[in-house]
């Protein structure tokens, strides 16, 4: 992707964070001038905002699931592991998703003053007003974040047929497998908080996309406890990702539910690794 143009996203989206901590997601457009907004999107970096039905959302993740091959969502995120190319890495986790998402009516959860959507979590104001996918972007050349909700979704699996075809090294491969010995060897009581310390000496990264690495591995059922097993096999519910009955639960579903105990689900392992 364009340096210059990944390098405007983040620029105006962090000059935002410092002015208005409380709302930089409102503002940082104030904070770009029309012609880098224009070469920006010219790079499929930076978009307009569109507006989409709860429904569009889901056929059109639907028709994106179709033009993709696992492999190549699999050899994405093991390249940036050595490269810490942070973009490439969420694909895995948002194909996951994508391929068992329902096709499905907006359903108003039973939850007290909860205006959103049983089966997907979409609100009703994203159903009604414009979306952007700017921030989305910042967050996956950032922090290399996992995504879960439906529009972070769409822009991830829409986004990658866009982006260059990459090659894991044989550094990547030995990150992964190291990791997997690390994941196995926790005390019973780890949890991820233990896990992502552990792993720092192995993959080149800070705290967050540490975490945001370790949450993708939850979604793809790579390690999660006896219950909370991630999307692997089917959807899992808006309201079936439950919080962990603590003060807070930050970890995203179902990472936050792991302990070491659980160890690495070996047959999700050889789902998405094996050779």
């Amino acid at each position: 992707m364009d340096k210059k143009a990944v390098n405007i996203l983040v620029s105006t989206i962090e000059k935002s964070q410092k002015t208005n901590q409380s709302s930089w997601w409102k503002t940082y457009m104030d904070h770009i001038n029309e012609e880098d907004f224009r070469y920006a999107k010219q790079h499929l970096t930076m978009f307009d905002p569109i507006k989409l039905s709860h429904n569009e959302i889901f056929k059109r993740i639907t028709k994106a699931i179709e033009k993709i091959d696992k492999q190549n969502v699999v050899t994405a995120f093991l390249y940036s592991l050595s490269t810490r190319k942070l973009e490439y890495r969420s694909f895995l986790s948002s194909y996951c998703i994508g391929k068992v998402t329902p096709d499905h009516n907006y359903i108003t959860s039973l939850k007290i003053n909860d205006y959103t959507c049983s089966i997907c979590g979409m609100s009703e104001y994203e159903c009604k007003e414009e979306i952007e996918f700017n921030t989305i972007n910042f967050f996956k050349y950032k922090h290399g974040s996992c995504f879960d909700s439906p529009v972070q979704i769409l822009f991830d699996l829409e986004h990658f047929q866009n982006m260059p075809v990459v090659i894991p090294a044989e550094e990547d491969f030995e990150i992964l497998n190291n990791i997997k010995k690390i994941i196995e060897t926790s005390e019973p009581k780890d949890r991820i908080s233990q896990l992502k310390k552990r792993i720092g000496p192995i993959i080149k990264s800070n705290d967050i996309e540490r975490e945001g690495f370790l949450e993708i591995l939850g979604v793809c059922g790579l390690i999660h406890d006896d219950i909370h097993i991630g999307y692997a096999d089917n959807y899992v519910t808006y309201l079936e990702r439950t919080h962990r009955p603590i003060h807070f639960d930050d970890i995203g579903y179902p990472a936050r539910w792991w302990q070491g105990k659980f160890g690495v689900d070996n047959e999700k392992w050889e789902y998405w690794f094996g050779q």
